[in-house]
C-alpha cells in the first residue's frame, strides 16, 4: 500500500469520526459511527488447503493497521477463541482459513462474541471453513462449493458503487489472475451484495468437482450460478459481517485496488466509516441456478 493511499484512508476515518463531510463512497443512513483505535484478531488457521498467500496477507493487514489506527494480532491459535480474549477485539478476521478450525467450546465463545455485537471479516477461503456449523455459514453468508481448476482473469460487476469497500474500484473490476469461487447457496436477499462476477468473463469448466485426485471436493457439481455474488456485507446476530471471495493469489496483497477493498471491509465492520450493510434491493439479475450434478465429461472445455 502506498503512503498516499494509507494517508487517504486515515483521513477518511478521521473525517467520519468527527461527523464531518460524507465519505467518498459512503452510505451514512442511520449507522453508528465509532471513533478511536481498535483491535483486530487476524485468524489464519488451516485444516485443509493452505494458501501460499497467507504470509503476504498477514503483512498487508498489519500494515493497514499501522496506517489506520488499529492494532492487529495475528494468530493460528484457536484457544484464543474464549470470552476473555475475544472481549479485547472489535472484530475478528478469518483470512484464508480452511475446514474445521474451532472446537465446540471455541465455536460457542465465538458465537457469543458475535451475538454480543462483535464484528467479522472473511477473505476468500473463510467461506471454505466450518462447513458443518450452521451459525458460521449464516455469518459468512454462503459456503464455498467449487472453483475452476485453472486460475484466470475475470471481471466483477459492482452493485453498490458508493460503498467504501468498492467505491475506489473501476466498474467492471477486471482481476488478471484469481481463483473464482462458486457457492452452495446464493446469499442475495439476506445480505447487501456489493459485487458479482460476470460468469461470461471466465471459463468455469472444468472445476474442482471434476478432479478425481482430490477426494475432499464433492464430485460432479456445476459452478454456474447465474446470479453470482462475490462480495457482500450484512448486519447479523447483533454483529456485522463483511466478506470477499477474492484473495487467493499472493500478488493481490501488493495491489492497491484489492488492499483498499479489504481495508474498506475492515473499516465497515469496525464502523469507522459510514457504510450501510442493510439488505439491498434485488436488481434485474440472471436467475440463480442451484448447484446441479453433471457428468465430468460435460465439464471438459468447450463441452455442453
Amino acid at each position: 500500500m502506498t503512503f498516499r493511499h494509507a494517508l487517504m484512508w486515515t483521513l477518511v476515518a478521521l473525517i467520519a469520526a468527527c461527523g464531518g463531510a460524507e465519505l467518498p463512497g459512503g452510505s451514512p443512513d442511520d449507522d453508528e459511527i465509532r471513533t478511536g483505535p481498535f483491535r483486530l484478531l487476524l485468524f489464519t488457521r488451516t485444516e485443509g488447503f493452505r494458501h501460499a498467500s497467507i504470509p503476504a496477507g498477514i503483512a498487508a493487514v498489519e500494515q493497514m493497521g499501522e496506517s489506520n489506527n488499529f492494532a492487529v494480532d495475528a494468530t493460528e491459535d484457536s484457544t484464543r477463541f474464549n470470552a476473555d480474549d475475544l472481549a479485547a477485539y472489535e472484530l475478528v478476521m478469518f483470512l484464508n482459513t480452511t475446514l474445521d478450525v474451532l472446537n465446540a467450546e471455541q465455536q460457542e465463545a465465538f458465537e457469543s462474541y458475535i451475538r454480543g455485537g462483535g464484528g467479522f471479516v472473511g477473505v476468500h477461503s473463510a467461506a471454505d471453513t466450518e462447513h458443518d456449523w450452521p451459525f458460521y455459514g449464516e455469518l459468512v453468508g454462503a459456503h464455498f462449493l467449487t472453483h475452476p481448476l485453472v486460475n484466470q482473469q475475470g471481471s466483477l460487476e459492482l452493485e453498490e458503487t458508493k460503498h467504501p469497500s468498492i467505491a475506489h474500484l473501476p466498474n467492471p473490476w477486471s482481476i488478471p489472475l484469481e481463483e473464482f469461487y462458486s457457492f452452495s447457496s446464493n446469499p442475495r436477499g439476506k445480505v447487501r451484495v456489493l459485487a458479482n462476477i460476470d460468469e461470461s468473463s471466465y471459463q468455469q469448466r472444468p472445476n474442482t468437482s471434476c478432479d478425481p485426485r482430490n477426494e475432499a471436493f464433492p464430485q460432479g457439481y456445476s459452478g454456474t450460478m447465474g446470479d453470482h455474488p462475490m462480495s457482500w456485507c450484512h448486519d447479523k446476530f447483533a454483529g456485522r459481517a463483511w466478506y470477499t471471495a477474492i484473495g487467493h493469489s499472493e500478488y493481490l496483497y501488493s495491489q492497491n485496488d484489492f488492499l483498499r477493498h479489504v481495508l474498506g471491509g475492515i473499516l465497515t465492520v469496525a464502523r469507522r466509516v459510514p457504510a450501510s450493510c442493510a439488505v439491498n434491493a434485488t436488481p434485474d439479475r440472471p436467475v440463480y441456478q442451484p448447484p446441479e450434478l453433471e457428468t465430468c465429461l460435460n465439464q471438459l472445455p468447450g463441452a455442453g
